[in-house]
């Protein structure tokens, strides 16, 4: 089983109907609603290439969480979620001007505490996933630091993916440090723009994989082997949200079911592009040759 925690989100997208043009008072547009939060989109993709694997989070009691954990069922995730008084958390999507403003709610997910966690949840692990959002505030970074100590006691492996340079920034570099050498991850997943933020071979001396998503949808990897690249699969990008989930999530199954870094890379790149080829979060993608 694959575990992950975070938030579970819903993502509004605003959009005029005429991208580039300035928006005047009731100018026409249209707003769409999808499932989102890094870690449920890493779930799913793992549900969809084969893999068992639940979801932890916090959610409100309100029609989007009923909605949001449906579909989590409906994708073959087990979602594992505490309902409280509150909002679920939402990720508002604005486009103007040809930009895209995005415009975050947490809501009641970043108040999971650890005391709500179950131990079951994680007695099964074999694997356990992070997105850094979840560790990077309180009082959720506390429960998430319970599922790590649940998930070693189960012999399970830890990947953390740094998702946000921006949040990186503002939680601070050298505490991010000190935070993922307390944790001891396995595996650490960064974008370029989030690797440039630590000193050179920090991110490799914390963990023992270290996979470095391309800007052009390549990755590198890290490892006791030394450093190698693998060159993106040659497919047009038309959106890259989401993508980055998708090929952690093929990483990290890969990686379990061969132990093999170079699979794992060689199947992430082609979820990758495969995802970033097509508008949202989850597409619906050809997976013959990554699927297990």
């Amino acid at each position: 089983m694959i575990v992950t925690l975070g938030d579970l989100t819903l993502d509004i997208l605003v959009k005029p109907d005429k991208p580039g043009v300035v928006a005047r008072p009731n100018s026409p547009g249209s707003l769409t609603m999808t499932s989102g939060g890094p870690a449920p989109n890493f779930a799913v993709w793992v549900a969809r290439l084969g893999g068992g694997t639940r979801f932890i989070g916090k959610v409100g009691e309100d029609a989007a969480a009923t909605l949001l954990v449906w579909d989590l069922l409906k994708e073959g995730v087990l979602p594992e979620t505490i309902h409280v008084k509150g909002s679920t958390a939402t990720l508002t999507h604005v486009v103007r001007e040809g930009r895209t403003e995005l415009i975050p709610d947490r809501g009641v997910a970043v108040n999971l505490r650890p005391e709500e966690l179950d131990e079951a949840w994680l007695g099964d692990a074999r694997w356990l996933h992070l997105p850094a959002p979840s560790l990077l505030a309180l009082p959720i970074g506390t429960a998430a630091a319970r599922a790590v100590r649940l998930a070693r006691a189960a012999k399970a492996k830890l990947s953390i993916d740094l998702c946000s340079a921006a949040a990186i920034k503002a939680y601070g570099p050298g505490k991010v440090v000190v935070l993922l050498r307390t944790l001891r991850p396995d595996v650490i997943f960064a974008t370029e723009e989030e690797a440039v933020l630590f000193e050179a071979g920090t991110l490799g001396d914390i963990a023992g994989v270290a996979v470095l998503k391309l800007r052009e949808g390549g990755c590198g990897v890290s490892d006791e082997s030394g450093y190698r690249e693998y060159p993106p699969e040659k497919l047009r990008t038309v959106d890259r949200a989401g993508a980055g989930d998708a090929f952690a999530a093929a990483w990290c199954l890969t990686y379990l079911a061969t132990n093999s870094a170079e699979q794992a890379c060689r199947r992430a790149v082609k979820l990758y592009a495969r995802v970033a080829a097509h508008h949202g979060t989850r597409p619906t993608v050809d997976l013959q040759g990554i699927a297990t």
